[in-house]
């Protein structure tokens, strides 16, 4: 038998009286508030059970059993924040600010609402504080400024990155780089004999600068790794053993419930076993607040979510999750989720969302476990071929290598992981290949124009030998022809307002459009609205990590489109496998990837 629920009549009487409202862990809080608010009672206090925290928000029935809550602050436990605030940090967050802020290396992990980035602007406030931070000298180092401080924070992705940029003091903005920024990769142009070819052929690899021969400034004595589950034992070895020649002080963060690195073991699993570890398990009221993160944790909490509790998690603005309305093949989701027919005037989920504005192209993200199939390669050609139809912008067909890609004039684009926009496009002189067909107001982007025979004076838009035709040509076409591209690519860095111009086949063809990204491409990032999309044929991708994941890239509003089933199996299946820190950190290492 479960425990018995409090009359709710009786606790708005006492609140009316006493100014006091006592809860219990099995008060239905959406019902209490809106009681109270109906009979316009304000309590002073509100009195919790031990081990529980509050978590006052209409979708939720129950209290959350977390951490109990801490004892009572007093004035000396007051610290000022990185901006100037006032900050109260709980035990857990105060130990990691004492340790990191005294140059000790550690460890801080800890799930979405816990903290860490307060945490973090702590110790970096308590180590500048200090006075034993020394003035950056760059030795002439490209992406940092002298006389800044000689603390470093890094991150694998421009992405995170950026994010992490905007909640720095101005001292410390400068200071953000990736890692590959910090180890100042460049490209490196050598020849290398083909044996097939019998010929030599140039060839470019990025490689770091520095290295033992060129070392980091000795000025950097502090590295801070923010999404320490992305970096790898590789680029931390050539950041630590090549390029630092000086002993420094490391301070890593991450978040182990987050999907673990794709490419090989992360270095995050190694420290969470060398160096002391923080852990923060306090999920703050304020936090619990947002919808977001309380779905986060019942996902985190394995414990499956019915689609008859999904109009319950609802709410305008902030929440949706809308299951599919059947089990769909992965052409029709497509379509169900792009299409768009002008001459039948069909559209699907994201042309009407575009439309009606719930859907923000330049703003918003759409987020999928996978590139193929119902992925995001197919859902980024729907967009961006919308968009172009929708404004009349002139599609080009651009040719780079033995791949055709379509492209126009604003869209939206990826560029060696940076967000950028194509500006322009036009014929590259230095390319005389295939030749490409005609760029077009009608010409999609798979390829297909229905009006050439109008444009051109040619019906045969759908030649069967076509494509064979244009791989014929291209593999008889030497190498310099290859190399380059049909068409000139000229593309916006949205972070840094700088402009490349685009020519090389590899450098088109290293182009994404970015409507919709993996999930994993999405670490380390976060937009204000977010899509997520899951279907049965991610089946073999979904796990709690990944739900998690993709459901914290969202800050202010979430719209999950899924399958019921698909959805409970992410939440069951843990892929990180382990219960205490030592064991996840085993996975995180690789020995179970």
């Amino acid at each position: 038998m479960g425990p018995k629920k409090l009359d709710i009549a009786a606790m708005v009487a006492a609140a009316r009286k006493t100014k006091e409202v006592h809860i219990e862990t099995t008060t239905p809080l959406a019902l209490l508030k809106a009681k109270l608010t109906a009979n316009k009672i304000k309590p002073d206090s509100i009195v919790l059970p031990p081990n529980t925290v509050l978590i006052d928000d209409p979708i939720i029935n129950d209290i959350v059993e977390l951490k109990p809550e801490e004892p009572v602050i007093t004035d000396s436990d007051i610290a000022t924040g990185m901006h100037g605030e006032s900050i109260i940090y709980n035990s857990e967050q105060s130990e990691f600010v004492n340790m990191g802020g005294s140059g000790q290396s550690c460890v801080l992990v800890g799930a979405a609402g816990t903290g860490k980035t307060t945490a973090t602007q702590g110790f970096i406030k308590k180590l500048l504080d200090s006075g034993n931070i020394p003035i950056l000298k760059t030795d002439g180092h490209k992406h940092l400024i002298p006389g800044t401080p000689g603390i470093i924070i890094i991150s694998y992705t421009r992405r995170a990155v950026n994010n992490i940029r905007k909640v720095q003091s101005a001292e410390m903005q400068h200071n953000c780089v990736t890692a590959h920024k910090l180890l100042e990769y460049r490209p490196e142009y050598f020849e290398i004999y083909d044996e097939e070819t019998k010929k030599w052929k140039n060839t470019m690899r990025f490689e770091p600068s520095r290295n033992a021969m060129n070392p980091l400034p000795d000025s950097i004595t502090c590295i801070v790794v923010e999404e320490g589950s992305m970096l790898g034992t590789d680029l931390y070895q050539q950041i630590d053993v090549e390029a630092l020649q000086h002993p420094i002080q490391w301070v890593f963060i991450g978040d182990i419930q987050q999907l673990p690195p794709v490419f090989g073991p992360a270095i995050l699993g190694f420290k969470l076993n060398e160096l002391p570890v923080i852990e923060l398990t306090h999920v703050y009221r304020q936090a619990l607040k947002s919808p977001i993160i309380c779905l986060a944790h019942r996902i985190l909490s394995g414990k499956p979510i019915p689609a008859s509790e999904y109009e319950d998690w609802k709410i305008p603005g902030q929440i949706t999750i809308r299951p599919w309305k059947k089990k769909t093949k992965e052409d029709d989701a497509m379509r169900t989720l792009g299409l768009y027919d002008a001459d039948k005037n069909i559209k699907g989920v994201f042309p009407t969302f575009i439309d009606n504005g719930a859907y923000n192209p330049e703003e918003d993200m759409i987020l999928m476990p996978f590139n193929k199939s119902v992925g995001t390669i197919e859902l980024n050609k729907h967009i961006a071929n919308y968009l172009a139809r929708r404004s009349g912008a002139i599609t080009f067909e651009v040719i780079a290598g033995y791949i055709k890609h379509y492209y126009s004039i604003g869209d939206k684009i990826l560029y060696d992981r940076e967000d950028a926009e194509i500006i322009d496009i036009y014929a590259n002189p230095a390319y005389s290949g295939a030749r490409p067909q005609h760029s077009s107001s009608n010409l999609d982007y798979w390829g297909h124009n229905p009006k050439l025979g109008e444009e051109s004076g040619r019906w045969d838009s759908f030649d069967p030998d076509a494509d064979i035709d244009f791989l014929l040509e291209q593999a008889y076409s030497s190498e310099d022809r290859v190399t380059q591209c049909s068409h000139t690519i000229v593309v916006r860095l949205l972070d840094s307002d700088s402009t490349l111009k685009l020519s090389k086949a590899a450098e088109v063809n290293g182009l994404l459009h970015s409507y919709a990204l993996t999930v994993h491409k999405a670490q380390g990032s976060e937009w204000n609205k977010v899509f997520v999309i899951f279907h049965w044929s991610h089946a073999t991708m979904l796990s709690r990590e990944l739900l998690y994941t993709a459901v914290t890239r969202a800050k202010k509003e979430l719209y999950i489109i899924c399958e019921p089933e698909s959805f409970t199996k992410g939440i069951i299946s843990q892929r990180i496998k382990g219960e205490t820190l030592a064991e996840k950190a085993e996975y995180f290492k690789g020995k179970q990837i």
